[in-house]
Parts: structure tokens; sequence; C-alpha cells
């Protein structure tokens, strides 16, 4: 399986980033001695799953990262939907024979070989179009506590998004408007009722969302089907989006 990597994304002196970054990409976070995205790749890398990997948003070369295999790499798109559609569009013209491929964010490093392999392992028969995963609120907090990151609240659960991935690159490709109307609404809960349909919105605003619900809403709207993926470890949802969880991540990763 190949991997794509969103990578990019400047980070300005607004930012409470900056200080960590003096302007470069957060995923040239130092983390222990490597940075965010020489972790990643290295994880990836070494998953007996993962072929070619694509870094999309920064060039490996000329930033120094080192990697114990080449990587491709394509340059930032200006945001992150535009880096996923880009990867996928290389896929296709490169590797029109990968029927699926993982994506995963740069500013996951605490995730280890073993994680992805497992996540790859859970999505098989890896024939739905689209494989996404959830980590529980007890499952986050229990490995980093006071971690504050954001939680939907389900039907029964609390959980939060993990940044791994399995989809198929056509599909990203036919559904480029979708994705782009879904990135453009995603804080205006009306205009994405206009997407997902009214029924399903109020049942998410109401905690009644069934995991069956999403995978039936996804699959719909994509006209593919979709599968969630639960019992992944809190390392596939610890990004580093704040000081202070920049500063956990390190505490966890330090030699």
């Amino acid at each position: 399986m190949h991997c794509l990597i969103i990578a990019g994304g400047q980070v300005r002196p607004e930012d409470p980033l900056y200080p960590y970054t003096d302007g470069r990409p957060k995923a040239l976070i130092d983390m222990g001695g490597q940075t965010m995205l020489e972790r990643v790749v290295g994880a990836l890398q070494a998953s007996r799953h993962v072929e070619d990997v694509l870094v999309v948003g920064l060039d490996p070369v000329a930033t120094g990262q080192r990697f114990a295999r080449p990587v491709e790499s394509l340059p930032d798109q200006g945001s992150m939907v535009g880096n996923m559609l880009a990867g996928c569009d290389w896929f296709l013209r490169h590797r029109p024979d990968a029927p699926a491929i993982l994506g995963c964010s740069a500013d996951i490093p605490a995730i280890t070989p073993a994680m992805v392999d497992a996540f790859v392992e859970a999505c098989r028969p890896w024939d739905r179009a689209v494989y996404y995963n959830f980590v529980s609120r007890e499952t986050l907090e229990s490995r980093f506590p006071n971690s504050n990151r954001t939680y939907s609240k389900l039907n029964g659960m609390e959980v939060a998004g993990g940044d791994m991935v399995i989809v198929q690159p056509n599909v990203a490709e036919r559904n480029r408007t979708l994705i782009d109307m879904l990135t453009q609404a995603r804080k205006h809960p009306w205009r994405i009722a206009r997407i997902v349909g009214l029924p399903f919105l109020l049942k998410f605003l109401f905690h009644r969302v069934t995991f069956a619900d999403i995978e039936a809403t996804a699959g719909r709207i994509l006209g593919a089907p979709v599968k969630i993926v639960l019992g992944s470890p809190a390392e596939m949802a610890m990004d580093a989006d704040k000081p202070y969880q920049v500063d956990m991540l390190r505490a966890v990763l330090a030699p």
C-alpha cells in the first residue's frame, strides 16, 4: 500500500506555535531529536504494509529531512484539501494500479509501525472506498491526560477523529467539489445540513448519531461505501495543535 502524508502549512507569527517553528512548517517541529515528519515517515516506512511514501506540502530534501528510504514530494497547494487532492491525483497518474492509499497527517509523531500495521489490517479486505477511524475519549485521556482534544458526542460515546485513513484515490478525485464544500462549511451547521441532510444534523446535535449513521450518510453523499474503524490507539488522534500538546508529546518521546 502506498502512503500520502499531508505536511503543509506555514505557522504565522500570531500563532501560539510560532516559537516552536520560527515560521517553518509545523511538521518540522523537533520531537526528541527528530522532526515530527521524520518520526511519522519512520513509522510508515517500517510498517510491513507500506511501499512508496509521498509527502505533500514541503520538500524533505530542501528541509534536511532524513529517512530510511527516499520519498516522493509535492509542494504545498495552499490548503489541506488541495494537498490531499494533489496527492491522490499524483497516485492516479504514477501508481494507477494502486487500489487504495493510506493517508496520514504529519503531526502525529507518537505512532509506531505496529499501530500502522494494526490499522491497515483492521481495514481488510480494503474493498470500501473510505476507511476512517475514531478514538474514544477514555482511550485518549488515559494515555494523554488533559490533552484537551476536540470530541464529538455520538450515541453513547465521545470520540476524536483519528489522523489516518485508507481511501480509493479515484473516489477523492470524483468528489473534489463535495470535499471542498464540506471543508468550507465545516463551521456552519446549516450549510453542512444542505449536504448531509437535516435529519442527520439534528441527530448529531442531540448526540443520537451512531457509527452506522455516519457510514450510511457518508456513503450516500460520496456515492461509495464507507467503513468506520474503532479501537485505534490514542496516538492515532494525538496531533500537535497547541503548545501544551507539543510539550506533552515531547515528554513522551524524549530519549
